[in-house]
């Protein structure tokens, strides 16, 4: 009997101190559970935050950078906090229309999941998991595009955000190589800083209605690259791109939080 109530006891003091940890390691590591690369990005994305997220697609993603943009786009997932919304949309020469491959909601610590850490971060890593998969679609996506629009995919993410959950932080992230390359505006010329376009861009987008809404939105735009070499991009062209985007969003109503070839504690290369 002395023996049986020592393992009773043991086997409940383990139970105990399971329960214990688990519920202490979900209520103080959420984003945690996911995995969260970026310390910064983290404190971007506080619980019950609107997040859309803008990723190049197909031939819009630069030769040799799809490892870091899928390591950058995959941290949104893993560093967000709990009840905030993600959409994930490609950007393509028709961004404007292009349906999210994405949406969803990352769990609530609320009913079952409040008691029962476990169920807890399963649902978190299974919503991390979609996401993924969703990430992993883009570079076969849009293989016939001829043009790179980061604004049309900014336009949508500004009317998503408009009719979304108010109240709660809006945030917009947008993995690209910084380049706005249609028909309309094509911001590459040879030798030529693209923050010389600016005025002239943000004049043209208020008079056609196309400048984004973006009104009280943060907004990070990452996978700035100076491209092929054949380009002879500049490093100076490259940061004329941040001045282009830093005026095209205060134009919109938005902040711009960071502007760069990748996210802190990501890098550009993933």
């Amino acid at each position: 009997m002395r023996s049986a109530g020592i393992v009773l006891y043991v086997l409940l003091a383990l139970f105990g101190f399971g329960c214990g940890s688990e519920t202490q390691s979900a209520s103080a590591s959420q984003p945690g559970l996911a995995g969260c690369p970026s310390t910064w990005l983290g404190g971007e994305l506080p619980a019950g935050s609107n997040v859309e997220l803008l990723v190049a697609a197909g031939p819009t993603i630069p030769g040799g950078r799809w490892p870091a943009y899928r390591a950058m786009a995959k941290a949104v997932a893993g560093c967000a906090s709990s009840g905030t919304s993600v959409t994930l949309r490609p950007i393509t020469d028709r961004s404007m229309t292009e349906l999210p491959l994405f949406s969803g909601t990352i769990p609530e610590q609320t009913g079952q999941n409040a008691v029962n850490p476990l169920r807890y971060a399963t649902d978190v890593r299974a919503f991390a998991v979609r996401e993924a998969a969703a990430v992993d679609r883009l570079p076969e996506f849009g293989l016939k595009a001829t043009g790179s629009d980061p604004l049309g995919a900014l336009s949508a993410a500004g009317q998503s955000l408009r009719i979304g959950a108010t109240g709660s932080k809006h945030v917009v992230i947008a993995i690209f190589n910084g380049w706005q390359q249609t028909r309309e505006l094509n911001l590459f010329s040879y030798q030529r800083d693209p923050a010389g376009s600016t005025g002239a861009a943000v004049r043209s987008l208020r008079a056609s209605g196309a400048l984004p809404d973006l009104a009280g939105s943060d907004v990070v735009i990452v996978g700035l690259t100076a491209g092929v070499s054949s380009m002879q991009t500049s490093d100076a062209q490259v940061a004329g791109l941040c001045r282009f985007w830093r005026g095209v969003v205060e134009a919109a109503g938005g902040a711009l939080k960071l502007c760069a070839a990748g996210l802190p504690g990501i890098g550009d290369r993933g």
